[in-house]
């Protein structure tokens, strides 16, 4: 059970309803995970927007982005994150045994090409809060700068949403199992 209630958009104050609103807009609704968070509107409003430019507009192919979240959502043991995500990286072509990899915490070893770089990058950055230059040089070749930063962002945003969520014991949707 949540640490704080879920919040629907009549709970919130009318200045503050633009917030649902936003996340609704961009998401087609408001699961359990900013139902949680928007105990706090403002901060919300403005995490969600980061989260839909990261998601939603940024450059890097979206296999690649799919797998930076399950890197995030894994390191956070998060099991929201990680289910909601799973099934769309699974959409975007990453390979069971690659998910699996990741899951089981055995990747990036066995993983090829653009997803061992990706992996190792991810879980650089958030195991041991840096990235060694052979790492970064190897995403860098790949992605260039633009597309570089985003990955960062990306991985970092979803370590904040899955640690956040960790925190306010955010329940998975109703209906759901975890598959991490």
């Amino acid at each position: 059970m949540a640490r704080v209630p879920y919040m629907k958009r009549e709970d919130l104050a009318p200045e503050d309803q633009q917030h649902f609103d936003g996340i609704a807009g961009s998401r087609g609704r408001v699961g359990n995970n900013f139902a949680a968070l928007l105990n706090s509107p403002e901060a919300t409003g403005r995490l969600a927007a980061f989260g839909e430019y990261v998601r939603f507009h940024s450059e890097i192919p979206e296999p690649l982005k799919e797998l930076a979240i399950l890197c995030a959502a894994r390191e956070a043991n998060n099991p929201y994150v990680w289910t909601a995500h799973e099934r769309l990286a699974r959409e975007k072509g990453i390979a069971d045994s690659v998910i699996n990899a990741v899951r089981d915490r055995s990747a990036p070893t066995g993983l090829r090409g653009d997803e061992a770089r990706v992996v190792r990058y991810a879980k650089e950055l958030l195991t041991t809060h840096q990235v060694s230059d052979e790492t970064f040089g190897a995403v860098h070749q790949l992605l260039g700068n633009q597309r570089t930063v985003e990955l960062t962002l990306l991985t970092m945003y979803y370590s904040t949403l899955a640690h956040a969520l960790q925190a306010l014991k955010v329940d998975l949707p109703e209906g759901t199992t975890s598959t991490l």
